[in-house]
């Protein structure tokens, strides 16, 4: 994921899409897919913004590879992705364990 044909690909796996399908919601056609994913031609701005509204991805990691506070991992985003398709009380439920894995772990590193 060195470049954004590769972030544009690991997207699309990490959603089950095959390349016609993607291509098709982005409003591209499957060869222009194809071209970008392989690094060999850059998406529009049109189809960018298309990537952002339908998978939610930030635009910084997504045009340059990461952001500005931190390194954000594949693991973080497919975390975010599957926190997504969870209903609201599921994602606050989630939340408080995170808090309190934090504060465990916090009070552990003070023994």
């Amino acid at each position: 994921m060195n470049d954004i044909g590769g972030r544009i690909k690991y997207i699309r796996k990490i959603n089950n899409m095959i390349q016609i399908d993607f291509a098709a919601l982005m409003g591209i056609s499957q060869g222009t897919l194809s071209e970008i994913e392989k690094g060999k031609l850059k998406p529009s701005v049109e189809t960018l913004y298309e990537i952002k509204k339908h998978f939610k991805i930030d635009l910084n990691w997504l045009v340059m590879g990461g952001v500005e506070s931190s390194q954000v991992t594949s693991l973080d985003y497919e975390l975010i992705r599957k926190t997504r398709e969870l209903d609201l009380i599921c994602q606050k439920e989630i939340e408080e364990f995170i808090e309190f894995k934090i504060h465990r772990k916090i009070r552990n590193n003070l023994k």
